[in-house]
């Protein structure tokens, strides 16, 4: 429990968040969609100072589905009244987020953070959320 509690008070953000957001936001409603647990996802974000840009937060937990099943999106995307293919899931994991999205009718943006990755690489990607607003 302490180790939750811990994670939750977390409030970490990549370089550039909070501008890509600010500028996306004006543009597309905005959600967030991640296996996790719900309290902890939901604290995180409220630490970060970036829940606000978000219209809806989706968790595994929550919804009872997990990434690469694509329901998970589609609750994301009933909750901001968006039809498949009007959206774009930006994800960090280059199997799991792309398989989700793909079976979902999504198309996919891959946050390439340098990790190595095994397997196909996602065709469209980005290595800073800088780069985002202009992608899209």
């Amino acid at each position: 429990m302490a180790y939750l509690d811990r994670l939750s008070a977390r409030g970490d953000r990549l370089p550039g968040c909070r501008p890509a957001l600010r500028a996306l936001g004006r543009r597309y409603p905005l959600g967030v969609v991640t296996n996790g647990i719900d309290r902890v996802q939901r604290s995180r974000l409220a630490a970060s100072g970036i829940a606000p840009f978000f219209e809806t937060v989706v968790t595994s937990q929550g919804c009872g589905y997990a990434k690469p099943d694509p329901r998970i999106l589609h609750v994301a995307l009933d909750a901001l009244g968006v039809a498949p293919r009007h959206a774009v899931y930006v994800g960090d994991d280059p199997v799991v987020d792309a398989a989700a999205a793909r079976a979902a009718g999504v198309p996919f943006v891959w946050m390439d953070r340098g990790d190595v990755v095994r397997g196909a690489r996602p065709r469209r990607r980005v290595r800073s959320l800088r780069e985002l607003p202009g992608l899209l």
